[in-house]
C-alpha cells in the first residue's frame, strides 16, 4: 500500500488495465506480481517506472491482439511450443514461448529452449513496448543450465546444432518472433544495467552467471549511453564461398537448421491465429 502510494500513477495504469482486461484471471494466476511489478527494479536499471508501466500494458496488449485469445491464454499456462527439431544426433529439442512469473523482473515473456529429458539450455527474457513511436524489444534476461553438469549439457548441444551455441539459437528465435510482431528495434542489457544491479538486489549479482555484453558484442550489437545495447535486427551469416572448403558442409547443416527452426516458428504462430 505504501509503495502503491509513492507512485500512484504507475500504479493505477497497471491496476486499470489489468481490471479490464478479459483475461485477468489468467494473467494474475500467471502473474501473481504483476500489480506490484513496479515496486521493484523491473526488465532495466535504466527504465523508469513509467516506462515499466508502460511497457507492460503494451506487451500484454501486442500479444493478445496479435497471438489471437486462446494462443494468449496458452502462453500464460503451459507455453506454446513454437519449434521442435532434431539435432545431428537425432535427439530432439523444443521451443517455448511462455509467461513465467519466475523470471517476472527481467521482462513478460521467455524463449525456452530444452532438450528432449526437459532440461533447460537456454531462456531469454524479454518485453515488447514502444519507443519513439517505434515498437521495440527489450531483453532483460539471459540464463543457461544450472547444475554440475551444465557445461557438459552446452558442449553437447552446440556440438548437436553444428557448431551453434544455444544462447545463439534461442536469439535466432528470438530474431523470428521479432519479424513475426513488426518488431523495429531489439534492444538488450548489459552487465550493467540488468535488475540485479539495482540497489535493491546487490546481494544478488552472484546469481548472475551469464555475460550479457560480450554475448551481445559477438552478434555485432552497439552500446548505447543508456548502458544497454541495440541489437541487429537480422541474422549475420557468413558467405558460405568466404568460408574453408572443408568446413562449408557444416555451416551448410548449421544454416539449414537455423532456416527449418524459423520455419517451423513462422508456422506455428500462423497456426495460433487461425
Amino acid at each position: 500500500m505504501l509503495r502503491s502510494i509513492v507512485m500512484p500513477l504507475s500504479t493505477r495504469k497497471i491496476l486499470k488495465f489489468l481490471t479490464s482486461h478479459p483475461h485477468y484471471e489468467q494473467l494474475l494466476l500467471a502473474q501473481p506480481r504483476l500489480p506490484c511489478r513496479l515496486h521493484r527494479p523491473y526488465l532495466s536499471t535504466s527504465l523508469t517506472r513509467r516506462e515499466g508501466a508502460e511497457a507492460i500494458v503494451y506487451h500484454y496488449q501486442i500479444i493478445h491482439a496479435m497471438t489471437g485469445a486462446d494462443a494468449f491464454v496458452r502462453h500464460l499456462d503451459k507455453g506454446l511450443c513454437i519449434a521442435e527439431f532434431e539435432g545431428k544426433s537425432q535427439n530432439t529439442y523444443s521451443l517455448t514461448f511462455i509467461s513465467t512469473h519466475k523470471l517476472d523482473r527481467e521482462g513478460e515473456a521467455s524463449l525456452i529452449l530444452k532438450n528432449q529429458n526437459g532440461d533447460m539450455l537456454c531462456e531469454m527474457t524479454f518485453t515488447i513496448c514502444e519507443r519513439d513511436e517505434k515498437r521495440v524489444l527489450i531483453i532483460g534476461g539471459l540464463q543457461g543450465p544450472r547444475g554440475d553438469d551444465a557445461q557438459e549439457k552446452i558442449h553437447f548441444a552446440t556440438k548437436d546444432f553444428f557448431g551453434i551455441f544455444p544462447k545463439k539459437m534461442v536469439y535466432e528465435s528470438v530474431l523470428s518472433v521479432a519479424r513475426i510482431y513488426n518488431i523495429e528495434c531489439l534492444f538488450a542489457v548489459s552487465n550493467e544495467t540488468h535488475v540485479f544491479h539495482s540497489l535493491r538486489y546487490l546481494n544478488r549479482k552472484k546469481l548472475m552467471h551469464a555475460d550479457y555484453s560480450s554475448f551481445w558484442e559477438t552478434l555485432g550489437s552497439v552500446k548505447l549511453n543508456d548502458g544497454n545495447y541495440r541489437l541487429p535486427c537480422y541474422s549475420l551469416r557468413k558467405d558460405i564461398e568466404s568460408i574453408a572448403s572443408k568446413k562449408r558442409s557444416e555451416y551448410r547443416r548449421r544454416y539449414d537448421l537455423l532456416d527449418n527452426v524459423t520455419k517451423d516458428i513462422n508456422d506455428k504462430f500462423q497456426s495460433f491465429t487461425i
